[in-house]
């Protein structure tokens, strides 16, 4: 990454000053170029915004809408790179049309966007579709990736719509020992009257995702915030399946949960079900064999008392046997504050980063540093920092993609 930089601020006109001074230094070489950019407060702000970060490169940028880093600011983040390293891509590749809690079978109708996307068969396994021994064949590589030596790929980004797990499949089949990082971007149908809104070259897209494939070496980094917080101690899978949780060490997964939040004398809504306060989320965290820190944490959607079974995220696939997890929670869900994106600055390198942001709802609620000086506006210098409130997807080496919907993680390459 030759230069990026993230501009968080409450001044249009001041973000739409640097980014013209940005492409007056970059845009006449042959640069590749990344951008991501929140909604302002009107439309008439928003073209401008897209017409001079797409202006940077006609033949060579890829980027999306995204969602506010801290509520009542723009967030505009812009990369440059070197294209000798770094090959863009855009991808059709269809992912799961349709979600059912507690079921890990997707199914479509036959008359749904045949016409438009390459989809996948009506009865896709998608527990197998995520495993790289799956002998299923599905739609190939973006053909801007076909030519690359998979020997010599170390990572994939992407902006995706909202069904990554056909392109999450292929990257991780044709690239295994490549890191995965990808965004799921901000829902923008009330905004451009798309679900959400990609940018590839001159185009606008509404659906598929577009990314960049690194050679240079990169490390895919995962970090928790502090207000999340462990609830009893850990406990090994028994039994999973898809995105279900069917036992840990042999006994019924929700029950365990249930009597660690009575043990920890938190308030819910119900002493028999797991129902939460909208702003309240319990988790089940992965633990590395040489740490407690979890390198993945899954958002818990639904538990059974009775039969037991615990459901994660549906894009999620279940940690597998033998896996070391702990439940986590927080109390309460904040979007993060400058103050927050300051220490982030402060403690970390260059770095690409992408973290999930609090609903519209919570982040609209919320009071940025109550008491404290008013800040119009904060530069993250050679930081491209991305946010949306629909999650972003992960992969090491050697794991299956998993994704992340826990407000205020931060995953970095």
């Amino acid at each position: 990454m030759l230069y990026s930089t993230t501009i968080i601020s409450r001044s249009f006109t001041s973000v739409l000053s640097r980014l013209n001074r940005l492409k007056s230094q970059y845009a006449s070489s042959p640069h590749t170029f990344l951008f991501a950019v929140s909604t302002p407060n009107h439309s008439s702000e928003l073209s401008s915004l897209v017409d001079t970060l797409m202006a940077f490169s006609p033949t060579s940028s890829l980027g999306c809408l995204s969602a506010p880093l801290t509520p009542g600011y723009i967030s505009c983040s812009v990369a440059v790179l070197d294209p000798k390293s770094a090959t863009l891509f855009r991808s059709t590749i269809a992912g799961q049309e349709k979600t059912q809690v507690g079921r890990w079978h997707a199914f479509r109708r036959k008359d749904e966007r045949e016409d438009e996307d390459l989809a996948l068969p009506e009865d896709t396994d998608w527990d197998n579709l995520w495993k790289a021994t799956s002998t299923r064949k599905i739609q190939g590589l973006p053909d801007e990736l076909t030519r690359l030596d998979a020997e010599h790929i170390s990572s994939v980004l992407y902006f995706s719509d909202l069904s990554p797990e056909g392109l999450s499949s292929v990257i991780s089949k044709s690239f295994p020992r490549a890191s995965q990082l990808g965004l799921l971007a901000s829902s923008t149908p009330f905004i451009t009257g798309r679900p959400v809104t990609l940018f590839h070259n001159q185009q606008i897209l509404d659906k598929g995702a577009v990314g960049v494939a690194f050679t240079t070496p990169k490390t895919l980094k995962f970090d928790i915030p502090n207000d999340v917080q462990p609830l009893g101690s850990p406990l090994d899978v028994t039994d999973s399946e898809g995105n279900l949780v069917n036992t840990l060490n042999f006994s019924n997964p929700t029950q365990l949960l249930l009597s660690r939040i009575r043990a920890a004398g938190i308030d819910t809504t119900s002493s028999s079900a797991i129902t939460f306060k909208d702003d309240m989320e319990f988790y089940l965290g992965v633990l590395s064999p040489a740490s407690s820190v979890p390198y993945q944490l899954h958002a818990i959607t639904a538990g059974d008392p009775s039969r037991g079974t615990l459901s994660l995220n549906t894009q999620t696939v279940a940690p597998p046997v033998g896996a070391r997890v702990q439940f986590f929670h927080r109390p309460s869900v904040k979007p993060l504050s400058l103050q927050a994106w300051r220490d982030f600055a402060s403690t970390s390198g260059t770095t690409i980063a992408f973290t999930t942001v609090p609903s519209p709802e919570i982040s609209q609620s919320a009071t940025d540093g109550e008491g404290e000086p008013v800040i119009e506006e904060m530069v993250l210098d050679n930081r491209f920092v991305v946010g949306s409130e629909n999650g972003v997807v992960l992969r090491r080496s050697g794991e299956h993609p998993w994704s992340c919907t826990a407000p205020g993680c931060i995953s970095q390459l």
